[in-house]
Parts: structure tokens; sequence; C-alpha cells
């Protein structure tokens, strides 16, 4: 392994523990790093030909007492290629699919409302994180909703999605993103009211996290903090 190498994965281990400070541990001799929630837990193990031609290796990964190490191996080869830090992505995708289950389990993920079974009149919000927004084009739909809804965007690493309107036009938008091919899409907060942005109307894109906060005001700012994970 050569130094720049062994320099990208050490930054980007360091990265990861800054962004899960009491749920990452990382071990040097073994090249594991794993991650618990509060009722999970994944495992992985760097090879040495991680960042050039290898993935992350699943070593165990659970969603309470269900194992989930295949669902995970089969996304990491769908959705990533080798060469580019993803370990953030590989523990966003875990704790998603984490989520997945919980609803399952609880039934509340087996259907999601149509439009039609929307009330007349009923407003919605919805936060999206994704790994990284810089493609052109996605930028270019996620500014572009239906003229009801209004929101902010942030590019970059990671990407952040606000949106707030008419329930069927908000989570009609979201999930025609949704379908775009993403490194990590994941609906951390939606709620049944309007939020309103210090821009007024529309979609606007702004350059940092610091921004959107601004954007969504004071009394928004703890869900949003809460639903991006930042303590």
């Amino acid at each position: 392994m050569s130094p720049d190498h062994g320099e990208r994965v050490a930054d980007e281990v360091a990265l990861v523990q800054a962004m899960y400070p009491e749920q990452i541990s990382w071990a040097d001799h073994s090249r594991e790093l794993t991650f618990k929630g509060t009722n999970s837990s994944i495992t992985l193990r760097l090879p040495d030909d991680y960042l050039s031609t290898g993935l992350p290796i699943v070593i165990t990964a659970t969603a309470g007492k269900r194992d989930i190490s295949g669902e995970v191996k089969k996304r990491l080869l769908e959705e990533f290629g080798c060469g580019e830090e993803i370990l953030d992505a590989t523990v966003a995708l875990f704790d998603g699919l984490v989520a997945d289950h919980e609803l399952e389990a609880t039934g509340n993920g087996l259907e999601q409302p149509s439009a039609a079974d929307e009330p007349h009149g009923s407003d919605a919000t919805i936060v999206v994180w994704l790994h990284h927004l810089l493609n052109t084009n996605k930028r270019k739909m996620a500014l572009s909703p239906a003229a009801s809804v209004s929101g902010v965007t942030k590019p970059g690493y990671p990407g952040v999605l606000v949106y707030s309107g008419p329930a069927n036009a908000v989570r009609d938008h979201v999930n025609e993103l949704k379908d775009q091919n993403w490194a990590a899409f994941q609906v951390r907060l939606e709620v049944d009211e309007a939020w309103q942005f210090a821009h007024g109307t529309g979609v606007k894109e702004v350059e940092a996290m610091g921004d959107v906060v601004a954007e969504i005001g004071d009394d928004r700012k703890e869900d949003f903090m809460q639903a991006m994970k930042i303590k």
C-alpha cells in the first residue's frame, strides 16, 4: 500500500469517526470498522486493495436479531464502484436497510399513501440526505419540482434536499428523484406540515449546511439537525 493510499484510508476513517463519534470503532491491526446503532451493528474489513480495485468486505451486519449481511453485500456491488471513498455511504446504506426492516416489522412500511389518498389541502415537508449531489442534471432536477413546492437544496458532500408544500406534490417529486441512480438516498424526516423558507417560495440552491439552517429558521433547526444526525 502506497503512503498516499494509506493516508486516504486514514483520512476517511477519521471522517466517519467524526460523523458518528459514539457509534464507530476502528481496529487498525485488522483494518475493521464497526458501526453500532440502537439495535443494529455492521463490521466492515477494508482489504489492501480498497480505494483501488476492492470494496469493503462485510463481516457481519445485523438488524435486531436478523442477519442482513447478504443484502448489504448485494447493495454494495449494485450501487458502488471501486476507487472512491464510500465508507460513509456504506454506513448510510446499512442504516437505511435497518430502518426498512424496522418499518416492515411494525407493519408501517408496507404501503405508501397514493396521491388519491391524500386529504384535500394536506401539506408535507420531507428532508432527504444524499451521499453527494454533484451531477449537473440531478441538481437541475432537484431544483425543478411542481410550482406549488418550495424548498432548499445543498449540493456537494453530503447533499441535502428539503421540500415543502402540498403533500402529493412533495412526495411525487421526492419519488421521482429517488428513482435516479444515487450512491445513497435517505428520507431522514417527513412531517405533515408546511415549512416556511427565508427566501420565500420556490426552491433555492445554497452552498453550505449553515445556509440550509438559515433558510429553514430557528423553529425548525433542531428537527433538521437531528435528521442530519448533527450533534
